[in-house]
């Protein structure tokens, strides 16, 4: 069997499996921790089977868009799964956002308007969002970028590495683009959509969801002390054997 069919099938398994674990997961749902790491990795196993159906349908050009989502979504799985209070910074992070879709909407005057109508408290939202941040930032945390992220646990090979080639497809780079839709020819160049993709790039799409599933399930089967963890080797040990053959 080639490499690339090796590691497409072990994924199908392991997704299959990785699954079923899951739903013998027990977490204590009034746990602010356990509600967003259950939900982070719920997250990329949707991925996980989106970028197979991907694979089933043709589609392949989105996989790596998907994938770059998943590899986020692992980061800060592993970053809360590692230090709780990684929690904070995404609050931060997001509560940021929240401040600048509102700062943006108060320059609108008619998005204005029509928030205002919906919620007469739209003024001291803002004030309250300011006010959660400060108090965060006050305690000692702070925003984080994605390169912080990667860094915070020990990733920044990966981000510079897997993380940059998969955001070039998510941000149309031109090298992308062209070896998504150009074929060349000796003297012609023409457009081709659903291009198929090449072989050894699939290998390694999939070898990385592989990867990417199979760690997080260690970090919230051991957070969680699942006692699936004798399972989750067995699936390490075969994929390491598809690893050491190619």
């Amino acid at each position: 069997m080639c490499k690339y069919r090796a590691t497409l099938v072990f994924f199908e398994k392991e997704l299959e499996e990785i699954m079923s674990f899951a739903s013998e997961l027990k977490f204590d749902s009034k746990h602010i921790l356990h509600q967003h790491v259950v939900s982070l990795y719920g997250s990329i196993i949707e991925f996980s089977s989106t970028i197979k159906e991907l694979y089933t349908s043709g589609h392949h050009s989105a996989i790596p868009i998907i994938l770059r989502s998943m590899m986020e979504a692992f980061v800060d799985l592993k970053n809360l799964c590692q230090d709780p209070k990684y929690g904070y910074s995404l609050t931060i992070n997001s509560r940021n956002e929240s401040l600048r879709f509102l700062k943006a909407a108060k320059e609108n005057p008619q998005v204005y308007s029509e928030l205002k109508a919906r919620d007469p408290d739209f003024e001291q939202h803002i004030i309250s969002l300011k006010n959660e941040v400060d108090d965060l930032k006050n305690k000692g945390n702070k925003a984080l970028n994605i390169r912080d992220k990667f860094e915070k646990v020990c990733m920044a090979h990966e981000y510079q590495t897997t993380y940059s080639m998969l955001c070039t497809a998510t941000h149309n780079d031109m090298r992308s683009l062209i070896e998504r839709h150009m074929v060349i020819d000796s003297d012609t160049v023409s457009l081709e959509i659903f291009k198929e993709e090449d072989i050894d790039t699939l290998y390694e799409l999939f070898g990385i969801a592989s990867e990417l599933l199979l760690r997080a399930s260690y970090e919230i089967h051991g957070l969680l002390n699942s006692g699936e963890k004798n399972k989750l080797n067995s699936l390490r040990d075969e994929l390491n054997r598809i690893i050491e053959k190619t």
